[in-house]
């Protein structure tokens, strides 16, 4: 059992789970083929060398291209993808992180206000950085790059809405 499943009241039902938005994948993609191609062409050159250290040189472009490439493109693309933004019919959950994670979730009962922003070119591609403020003592939680964050926010209001509504239902006796 994955997450969010495993973090799940009983009868909790997932009506969203996604990540950041694909834009953020692609920087790291990028960069793995572009210090590939590099890396090829460096150590092809390198290779032509006809020196006794020629082969020392080869082996420190290899340790630096494969730094470069932990660093500006396996790390990026491993956080991208461990970050999860949850809505359930009960809370808003979010977690990133894959050695160490950090997770919040605001129940539906705590949510004061949602607002979000985009500039021109987040609105052209379908994104947003969402703000949920509650009213426990964590205070807020920012979403970063929310995919479809217009439709995100309508669907957390009609959540948080129906949640409302239910829970003065049980308390009236209906």
């Amino acid at each position: 059992m994955g997450y969010p499943d495993d973090q799940l009241a009983r009868g909790e039902v997932v009506k969203l789970h996604t990540r950041p938005h694909w834009k953020e994948g692609v920087g790291p993609v990028l960069w793995f083929v572009v210090f590939l191609a590099i890396g090829a062409i460096a150590i092809t050159f390198t290779a032509r060398i006809e020196e006794s250290w020629s082969l020392w040189l080869i082996l420190a472009e290899v340790v630096i291209f494969i730094a470069l490439l932990i660093w500006l493109s396996v790390l990026p693309w491993v956080n991208w993808r461990s970050t999860h933004y949850v809505i359930t019919d009960q809370r808003i959950m979010w977690r990133e992180g894959l050695v160490t994670r950090e997770s919040r979730h605001i129940p539906l009962a705590r949510v004061n206000t949602v607002s979000y922003t985009q500039n021109v070119w987040e609105r052209i591609f379908g994104f947003g950085d969402m703000n949920i403020d509650s009213a426990s003592d964590d205070g807020e939680i920012n979403l970063i790059d929310v995919p479809k964050v217009d439709k995100t926010k309508a669907l957390l209001y009609q959540l948080a809405e129906d949640d409302r509504s239910r829970r003065s239902g049980d308390g009236d006796g209906t």
